[in-house]
């Protein structure tokens, strides 16, 4: 088992999805020492990059805002509506397909397939 374990976590060194994916696994065993150790890795071996640190923190900001009028939506989703918003207002709303498929790729490179 422990060999196994060993092999899982080298091929989620190489795939940070497979990472994510250990790290969730070990949360929802309650292995939290393990998801902490998981969660380290994951910061050592693939940085986020400043453009996705600012995305990130202005999309709590805009959570926040959100929840204060009683919208729940996640934190991406925040992001992706103030995005939309801007995408539009700067086209003077010819807002298309082509900007759409871009904001939803952005929106998922920063935040990742599953929030």
């Amino acid at each position: 088992m422990e060999e196994l374990l060993k092999q899982m976590l080298e091929e989620a060194k190489k795939d940070k999805k497979k990472l994510l994916q250990m790290k969730k696994m070990a949360v929802n065993m309650g292995q939290l020492e393990l998801a902490m150790n998981l969660r380290n890795l994951e910061v050592e071996l693939f940085p986020e990059s400043p453009e996705v640190t600012v995305a990130k923190l202005k999309a709590a900001k805009l959570n926040l805002v959100f929840r204060m009028v009683e919208l729940n939506i996640p934190e991406d989703v925040s992001w992706l509506v103030e995005a939309t918003i801007k995408r539009y207002w700067k086209r003077r709303g010819n807002f298309d397909l082509k900007d759409a498929s871009e904001l939803v790729w952005k929106r998922k490179e920063i935040f990742g397939e599953v929030q």
